[in-house]
């Protein structure tokens, strides 16, 4: 497997190009973990999404993707949310239909009624007024549930992260990890969702999530401090957004590095780019200029795939085999109405729609041939 650190040409096709400083790493033949996050989708068929092939034929959206190679589905979870989607009772709902498909489940805990990031960690509104104790406890109870109601209706999931992009810690203000810190409280709470996890389903993997994968020493400072303090847990995830998170050299250099240090393996479990720049619901996009665009990856169907290829490539090449593979996020957010960004506001729009994996005619993009073995 070659990757090329940071070099591209925008020669026409048959030209030759020259490149210095290359790299040449021994990598593995194929990734373990070929997924998508498919959170929006539930909600998108319920107000009249459809999904369609490359070819344009009308299809049950996890059977396309299955045939593509998708063989992971990540699914975020709610717990209270204004909508009443994307809360345990769709998970156990879309579970089945994972298990049907043929995918196996990451269960992205946020722990929180709403979006959880680096920038947002609130708490669920019925955990407002909890002690600390008290919240510890309510999430190994939250976690033990979901997992134990999963494992009971036979679609055990493959593995939970407890929290999403836990730069910033989770659970605010109890967890968090601004200065000052409270590390030995985030330890805790981790602790509780890791020990709720392996007592209801042991082989159930538990995955810890941070955002800026290009970002080594985020990685350092952050697992350091969780590591000191004996906090278990099975793989590192990495959100890797090229036009936010770095060149993918840095990816390539902290994928290397984290999971040399922590003896983990890692999964690139958020990365999307967009296949044009333009809009398909008046509600602006998150990536809409020209300007926001990585080097040598225009907003194309055909720059969505190289970079999603490029991604994939120094997930490979991770030493050891630690590189266990990506999932797209969230490759069906397409643009329906009533399915925007706010759970608490049916009008808002969707700002990703540019980025999925189906395009404008809700049609397959080039991308998804990337899944293929």
């Amino acid at each position: 497997e070659m990757c090329i650190r940071d070099r591209y040409s925008d020669a026409n096709a048959g030209d030759w190009a020259n490149f210095d400083d290359i790299e040449l790493v021994p990598g593995r033949a194929t990734l373990s973990v070929l997924g998508a996050d498919i959170s929006s989708l539930n909600k998108s068929e319920d107000l009249g999404g459809v999904y369609r092939t490359e070819k344009c034929k009308e299809r049950d959206a996890l059977r396309l993707l299955s045939s593509e190679g998708v063989n992971w589905a990540r699914l975020r979870v709610w717990v209270d949310p204004a909508d009443g989607y994307h809360d345990k009772d769709e998970l156990l709902q879309m579970a089945k239909r994972f298990e049907q498909s043929g995918m196996q489940l990451l269960v992205d805990l946020h722990y929180s009624d709403t979006w959880a990031d680096p920038a947002h960690q609130t708490k669920p509104a019925a955990w407002e007024d909890y002690t600390f104790d008290e919240l510890k406890q309510a999430v190994y109870e939250y976690t033990y549930d979901v997992c134990l109601d999963l494992k009971q209706q036979d679609t055990e999931p493959a593995m939970i992260q407890i929290g999403n992009e836990l730069n910033s810690g989770m659970l605010w203000p109890d967890g968090h990890t601004w200065d000052p810190p409270n590390w030995d409280n985030l330890a805790q709470l981790l602790t509780a969702g890791y020990d709720a996890v392996k007592d209801c389903s042991p082989e159930t993997d538990v995955m810890l999530h941070l955002a800026d994968g290009g970002d080594n020493d985020l990685y350092r400072w952050w697992f350091d401090e969780i590591t000191a303090r004996d906090v278990q847990f099975d793989v590192i995830g990495v959100s890797y957004y090229s036009y936010w998170h770095g060149s993918l050299a840095d990816l390539q250099y902290n994928l290397n590095d984290i999971t040399a240090r922590y003896g983990k393996d890692v999964i690139v479990v958020e990365t999307a780019y967009p296949f044009t720049l333009a809009d398909d619901d008046g509600w602006e996009n998150i990536i809409s200029r020209k300007g926001d665009l990585t080097a040598g990856y225009p907003a194309t169907p055909e720059g969505q795939a190289a970079m999603l290829r490029d991604v994939m490539s120094i997930v490979r090449a991770v030493p050891d085999g630690r590189g266990l593979g990506i999932m797209y996020w969230d490759a069906t957010w397409t643009a329906v109405p009533g399915n925007g960004w706010d759970p608490a506001d049916p009008s808002s729009g969707n700002a990703w729609e540019n980025q999925a994996l189906f395009d404008y005619d809700d049609c397959a993009l080039p991308a998804l041939n990337e899944f293929k073995p």
